[in-house]
């Protein structure tokens, strides 16, 4: 596509940076249909990437500048280690609204860095790209309300969006970027104990990963029903499943979920600003 040098923004959507998260983004907003590829428009310091936006019909730009300045919301997905970096490149760019996907890096840090520019903080996850993701969001109070709404409008087409105060946000770190590594680890744990116990692996895979889709299915689906009632459900008196949870309950499972929580939260707040 051929840039209009006049000024006018003519992508929707511009990317700062699109690694795994900002390209399950972009691809989101492709395949639900939200945004046409011609809409999209990406910077990025590695060719593989590039090469990868091309072939995804994306248009690629020729610097960070340039596709923040052509774009309607510029969508920051650096990792927090190169973010300072990003924001003095973009920061000479006449930005009209920033997204940030940048882990612990407020909206008071990213407007100190650019001015007093609108800015949208999002914390998403990687189930987004098959439409199954969930995201928070909070928006500094100067941000317009189109603005806000466009990006509601696009985490919707990928999952549960819920706008949260910003204060939240890095506790959400856990909830939403976190948690299906948690998922993976815990089924990885589980499947490695079946197959040392003799049991096929791709048998056993199959069948975990459907308890776990249809476990999570059941809760989306009884969204006022207890947790515990779930658990309750399972474990019946004398039986096989409450030995199994009373064991967790006295490993204190509990207590390491928090303490790992508490892990993910320090380093979200170490890597922010």
């Amino acid at each position: 596509m051929v840039i209009d040098m006049s000024g006018s923004r003519i992508y929707k959507l511009g990317f700062v940076g699109c690694g795994h998260m900002g390209l399950a983004i972009a691809r989101g907003a492709k395949n639900s249909g939200f945004l046409t590829p011609e809409q999209i428009c990406v910077a990025d310091l590695n060719p593989k990437v590039l090469d990868t936006c091309r072939a995804e019909g994306f248009a690629v730009m020729e610097s960070s500048v340039s596709a923040a300045e052509h774009s309607e919301i510029t969508l920051l997905a650096v990792t927090p280690q190169v973010c300072d970096a990003a924001l003095f490149e973009i920061g000479v760019a006449r930005v009209s609204c920033l997204l940030s996907i940048v882990t612990g890096v407020s909206i008071a840090y990213l407007q100190d860095a650019l001015g007093d520019v609108p800015v949208i903080r999002a914390m998403p996850n990687t189930p987004l790209q098959i439409g199954y993701g969930s995201t928070a969001i909070t928006a500094s109070e100067n941000c317009p309300e189109d603005a806000l709404a466009f990006v509601k409008a696009l985490f919707s087409t990928m999952g549960v969006v819920r706008e949260v105060p910003e204060a939240w946000m890095n506790a959400m770190v856990c909830v939403h970027g976190s948690i299906p590594a948690y998922v993976y680890y815990f089924t990885q744990c589980i499947l490695e104990d079946l197959k040392a116990r003799g049991i096929d692996e791709a048998a056993a895979r199959d069948l975990l990963v459907q308890c776990v889709v249809g476990s999570g299915r059941l809760m989306q689906e009884n969204p006022g029903k207890p947790l515990q009632a779930f658990i309750d459900e399972v474990c019946s008196k004398g039986g096989t499943t409450i030995q199994a949870i009373g064991e967790l309950r006295d490993r204190d499972l509990p207590g390491i979920v928090r303490d790992a929580n508490e892990k993910c939260i320090r380093r979200a707040e170490e890597l922010g600003r």
